[in-house]
């Protein structure tokens, strides 16, 4: 008898203990599991930061190439009118990030006219003459032709990123993430992405028009 209530009386200390331990166990697993949700969505948060930042370089480098090939057609076409835009570009090169994007777009788009002129190629026949010149066509070229598949892959890009962060801010999974992720995000989304979206498509179609005018004289 005296075994039997030993028993019984293990049985309901085990039982009070074990009722004591699950809500904090429970409590345990879903703060583990919040964590990880946390977790999870600041790597999607990263990962869409980081492919923002490569379509951001992306068009940069686009633009640059297609500047380097209109000012090397602009000196072509007028020699004299080099060291003008030489000083313009030092200028729009002392600036730096989204602001010198912006000022070298407007730059390229104030040669568009001479650069993309229907008559360009006939000019070019009468001053495409000698190794020289015909060395300086192959670069702008080169650079026109990179500006136009740079361009081209970041004005695709920037469409599904814009999309796609706009719905990642918006959603539940945003919430908790660190100010920082969250402020870098919105600023693709809001300025910079619809930036290369309005405008990455002209620059790409000058890049394709110099590119084919340039091509007779490789």
């Amino acid at each position: 008898m005296k075994k039997k209530h030993t028993l019984l009386t293990l049985v309901l200390a085990l039982s009070c203990l074990l009722m004591q331990l699950t809500p904090a166990h429970a409590f345990s697993l879903s703060d583990l599991s919040s964590s990880a949700e946390t977790a999870q969505s600041a790597a999607e948060g990263t990962s869409l930061l980081s492919r923002a930042k490569n379509v951001y370089s992306g068009f940069s480098d686009s633009t640059e190439n297609l500047v380097d090939a209109q000012t090397a057609t602009m000196s072509l076409l007028s020699p004299s009118s080099a060291s003008g835009l030489t000083s313009e570009l030092g200028s729009i090169e002392s600036e730096s990030g989204f602001t010198r994007l912006v000022k070298m777009v407007a730059f390229s788009e104030s040669m568009d006219s001479a650069t993309t002129d229907s008559s360009l190629s006939s000019k070019l026949t009468d001053i495409i003459t000698d190794p020289s010149s015909f060395d300086k066509a192959r670069k702008v070229y080169d650079h026109a032709s990179t500006a136009y598949t740079s361009g081209n892959e970041s004005v695709t890009e920037a469409k599904t990123l814009y999309k796609e962060i706009k719905e990642f801010v918006a959603s539940p999974s945003s919430k908790g993430l660190s100010s920082s992720l969250l402020s870098g995000l919105s600023d693709y989304s809001d300025k910079i992405l619809p930036f290369i979206i309005e405008n990455a498509p002209a620059r790409v179609k000058t890049a394709a028009s110099i590119a084919e005018s340039f091509k007779g004289f490789l």
